[in-house]
C-alpha cells in the first residue's frame, strides 16, 4: 500500500469537489437553522431541507467521484500511473465517504446544539436525531455499496429512490411508536431501549456496507 499514493489521489478529489462541497454543507448548515426556529412551519421546511439536502450530497458525490470516473475515463488514466488498485480504492472510498460526512455532521452537530441550547426547543427531541441521520447514513453507504458493485448510475439511482421511499416508510413506523411520541414531546432527555436498538442496527449497517464497499472494489480484476 502506497500511502503517499492514496493521499494524493485523495487530496485531488477532495479539492475537485470543494465547490460542491462547501455548497451542501452552507445548505445543511441553513436547514439545521431552520428546524431550530420556533415556528412550526419554517422548523418543518428545515427539516425536509436537511433530508434534501443529505440525499442529493450523497447521490451527487458518488455520480461524480465514483460513477462519473467510468464514463469520462478519468480512471483509465488514474490506473496508468504508478497506482495499485489497493490504492485507488482506499482513496477512492474514503473520499466519497468524507465528502458525504462532512455536511451530514455538520447538519447533525448544528441540529443538536440548536436543540439543546435554545429555550423553546423540546431536549428529548436529542434521542431521535442520531436515528434518523443514522437512516441517512446507512442509506447513503448502501448507496455506495451498489455502486462499487454494479457501476451503474441506473442502479444506483434506483436505490436511492427505494431509499427515499423507505425513509418515509421508517418515519411513519419511526414517530409512531410510543417511546419516541413520549421522548421528542419531552424537555427531559432519555434514551428510550428501542431508540438505541435502531442506532445500534444502523452503525452495523454502515459498518458492513463500507466493509463490503472495499472488499469488493478490491476483488475486482478490471476497473477500467
Amino acid at each position: 500500500m502506497n500511502v503517499q499514493a492514496i493521499r494524493i489521489l485523495f487530496l485531488k478529489d477532495l479539492y475537485l469537489s470543494r465547490r460542491h462541497l462547501f455548497a451542501y454543507f452552507a445548505a445543511g448548515i441553513a436547514a439545521a437553522g431552520l428546524t431550530c426556529v420556533p415556528n412550526e412551519t419554517m422548523s418543518f421546511v428545515g427539516f425536509i431541507l436537511i433530508m434534501t439536502a443529505a440525499i442529493a450530497a450523497g447521490i451527487h458525490m458518488i455520480g461524480t467521484l465514483l460513477l462519473g470516473e467510468s464514463i469520462d475515463q478519468t480512471r483509465m488514466f488514474v490506473m496508468s500511473l504508478p497506482v495499485s488498485l489497493l490504492d485507488y480504492s482506499i482513496s477512492k472510498i474514503s473520499v466519497v465517504l468524507t465528502t458525504y460526512l462532512i455536511p451530514w455532521s455538520a447538519m447533525l452537530a448544528c441540529a443538536a446544539l440548536g436543540t439543546a441550547i435554545l429555550p423553546w426547543a423540546n431536549r428529548g427531541s436529542l434521542a431521535v436525531l442520531p436515528a434518523i441521520f443514522g437512516f441517512l447514513l446507512a442509506s447513503f453507504t448502501l448507496q455506495l455499496l451498489v455502486a462499487v458493485v454494479s457501476d451503474s448510475i441506473g442502479w444506483t439511482i434506483s436505490v436511492m429512490v427505494a431509499g427515499n421511499v423507505g425513509l418515509n416508510v421508517f418515519f411513519m413506523k419511526f414517530f409512531a411508536l410510543p417511546e419516541v411520541i413520549a421522548v421528542k414531546d419531552s424537555d427531559t432527555l432519555t434514551w428510550p431501549p428501542v431508540v438505541i436498538q435502531i442506532i445500534l442496527v444502523e452503525l452495523a449497517l454502515v459498518v458492513a456496507g463500507v466493509a463490503l464497499a472495499f472488499y469488493w472494489q478490491t476483488r475486482k480484476r478490471d476497473l477500467i
